[in-house]
């Protein structure tokens, strides 16, 4: 059942995500998680590297959604800072965010072109895996979290070593 949520892609960071892999995929649209992919969590900055990756990647062609379980007001901070369309309250894993990201970029009728780029596998990877979309495992940016995360990782360094050693044998 572990293999079903699999990432398709694990990386350090967003910054690690070669574009032009995901161009020959056949990925033209993306879908990203904020706090921790982006943005550490609690806050509003986002690094300049981070701007300039986000930049590169619509001028490539790309078309972007954030999505974030965060509340209303943060979110559309990150918004308008970004001037990138996002998701608030996406009950992640749930579909209904990912779906409304979908929607918004292609009205839902190209997921097979649509990665899922994310800090955690309980969110992020298995939400998107619901919807069969391709996804990017990155490492968070920051380890201040959500008490509820530091718990999740926990369970989640365990199922990134079950894949490792899966990959291994």
């Amino acid at each position: 059942m572990l293999k079903k949520f699999k990432p398709d892609m694990i990386c350090k960071s967003i910054l690690d995500i070669d574009l032009e892999t995901l161009i020959k995929r056949g990925i033209n649209y993306l879908i990203i998680d904020i706090d921790n992919t982006i943005v550490a969590w609690g806050e509003f900055e986002v690094r300049d590297e981070i701007i300039d990756w986000l930049e590169k990647a619509r001028k490539m062609g790309f078309k972007i959604c954030l999505v974030s379980n965060n509340q209303k007001d943060r979110v559309k901070k990150i918004e308008s800072i970004l001037g990138i369309p996002a998701i608030y309250n996406a009950k992640k894993p749930l579909k209904s965010g990912f779906l409304k990201a979908s929607y918004l970029l292609h009205q839902g009728k190209k997921n097979h072109q649509t990665a899922v780029i994310g800090d955690q596998f309980f969110t992020d990877v298995i939400g998107a895996k619901r919807l069969k979309l391709y996804v990017v495992l990155v490492r968070p940016l920051e380890e201040k979290e959500f008490f509820v995360t530091r718990i999740n990782r926990i369970f989640e360094r365990k199922i990134l070593k079950y894949y490792e050693k899966d990959e291994r044998e």
